[in-house]
């Protein structure tokens, strides 16, 4: 089972780097945001601020874990003025953590996505009650068979 939250957030020149780590506690006394389980996020959406003037290009880069190291890549550009002022994404990083930084251009530039949360051993029954479905359609499978002989 999993629970998915809303996350966004905004880039720009006074805070130009976030780094998304669920697994750190920002403060030891503040229990509100502490989530237990497998956490993922799903980047949907780019959109650059209205107040970003004409011709301002504007460059946001991620860094996260790839297959065998780190990897760093532009993810999105996006250009003051000309009209185009949003990108559609589909950044999924399962694995925290994932620095988001802008690289040129002033902002703001807003990412939005989903935030999901596996609760721990709720995988496990979720699991056990599809092997019971499993084994439940294979007697009825079987039984209708066994109709089906005798009724010849």
């Amino acid at each position: 089972m999993t629970e998915d939250y809303f996350w966004g957030v905004t880039l720009d020149k006074s805070k130009n780097t976030e780094v998304w780590d669920p697994d750190v506690k920002p403060d030891a006394n503040d229990s509100s945001h502490v989530f237990r389980g497998e956490h993922t996020l799903l980047v949907k959406q780019a959109v650059l601020g209205s107040e970003v003037p004409d011709g301002e290009v504007n460059v946001v880069e991620v860094e996260a874990m790839g297959y065998k190291s780190d990897i760093k890549f532009p993810v999105v550009v996006l250009k003051g003025g000309t009209g185009l002022s949003q990108c559609v994404l589909d950044l999924l990083f399962p694995d925290p953590p994932v620095t988001f930084k802008l690289v040129k251009g002033n902002g703001p530039v807003h990412l939005l996505g989903n935030h999901s949360v596996g609760i721990a051993g709720e995988g496990i029954a979720d699991e056990e009650d599809d092997d019971e479905i499993d084994e439940e359609f294979e007697e009825e499978e079987e039984e209708v068979i066994e109709e089906e002989k005798n009724s010849r």
